[in-house]
């Protein structure tokens, strides 16, 4: 058997030309991308590229484009990247499989290796870049802090002092001049401030009258897109990328180092100010109460052998910034002008 099988093999190839050869390869491809099209209704996944070569095509439209494909999904569709690049998934609208997967079954569901090697640079370990363990020890420490009335009452009151000193403000002006605004840009400020001074006890003045550009939101926004761009690439791609700095991999360093810096000098900061003082009684945001519990909890084990390091900390408020960032950005992409008025009485 295996005589006659060789055989063939070596008649095929005696008498199989190049041409003849490309054009069975390029008729299979066209026969699997068909099959592919009438067998599954999501979008197009591509012989060898997967999906890669539709979310280019798709990049200019690239939300109202997944929208119309889960609608004409059902609501779910599976989708895969390159061939052994590892990309396989998922997406989904429908609450069912969202409460499954989020709180029935969550520990079915890791972020895995492929989405924390991409997110690695940005994230570090922090608690949306984790699994287990870490990520339960993480979530644990983030959610008795979050939860307490403290916390509760100062993200209440950082809510309404925005809203009445800055945002009505802001809104009153552009009335008056009768100017229009981007009202993407102008929600995007809004998150970003609020979330930055209930996270951090730091309000980088996005909302300011002027609307300025400031430089840490917009390296945070850089970082978030061009580290979400990692999972449309193989995975060879952006590691050649990242390892020569081509394109936006090189972008994506320089926003990181921003990120990196203004959030390494706002943890330096405050655990300079407990050692200084013994506390940081005075202080209600986040930041500040996870270096209290760090600490309060390290004086209780004066004979634990460990400390709690910068990274740790560094690594929690990235991760507490980019969630509601990330989710206003998608939601809102394309921006939408409008203009303001004063109520007729």
């Amino acid at each position: 058997m295996k005589e006659i099988l060789a055989f063939l093999i070596d008649g095929v190839m005696i008498h199989a030309q190049l041409p003849d050869m490309a054009m069975a390869l390029l008729g299979l491809f066209a026969f699997s991308a068909i099959v592919q099209r009438l067998a599954f209704k999501g979008p197009m996944l591509w012989p060898v590229m997967g999906i890669i070569p539709t979310l280019f095509f798709h990049i200019h439209n690239m939300y109202d484009w997944v929208t119309e494909s889960l609608n004409n999904s059902g609501g779910t569709f599976h989708y895969r990247g390159m061939w052994m690049g590892g990309a396989h998934g998922v997406v989904t609208l429908d609450p069912g499989n969202i409460e499954y997967m989020l709180k029935t079954r969550f520990k079915n569901f890791p972020k895995g290796k492929y989405y924390r090697e991409r997110f690695a640079d940005f994230l570090g370990a922090g608690i949306f870049n984790t699994d287990d363990e870490a990520w339960k020890e993480q979530r644990r420490a983030t959610t008795s802090v979050m939860h307490s009335m403290r916390f509760v009452n100062f993200s209440e009151k950082t809510m309404e002092e925005l809203v009445n000193n800055k945002l009505l403000k802001l809104l009153e002006k552009l009335a008056k001049l009768k100017e229009s605004v981007n009202l993407q840009d102008l929600l995007l400020r809004f998150t970003f401030d609020n979330i930055c001074t209930a996270a951090l006890g730091v309000d980088p003045g996005c909302l300011a009258i002027d609307l300025p550009e400031v430089p840490f939101a917009k390296a945070f926004e850089e970082a978030t897109e061009l580290t979400l761009f990692r999972l449309m690439v193989p995975p060879f791609l952006f590691k050649i990328m990242k390892l020569f700095e081509l394109g936006p991999e090189k972008r994506l360093k320089e926003a990181i180092q921003v990120v990196h810096e203004f959030a390494a000098k706002l943890v330096t900061e405050r655990r300079s100010k407990w050692k200084e003082f013994g506390g940081l009684d005075d202080r209600s945001d986040l930041l500040s109460r996870l270096i209290e519990g760090q600490y309060t909890l390290l004086q209780q084990n004066k004979n634990m052998n460990y400390q709690y390091s910068d990274e740790y900390s560094v690594s929690v408020v990235e991760g507490h910034v980019v969630v509601p960032k990330v989710t206003t950005t998608l939601y809102m992409k394309h921006g939408l002008k409008v203009t303001f008025k004063p109520r007729a009485e």
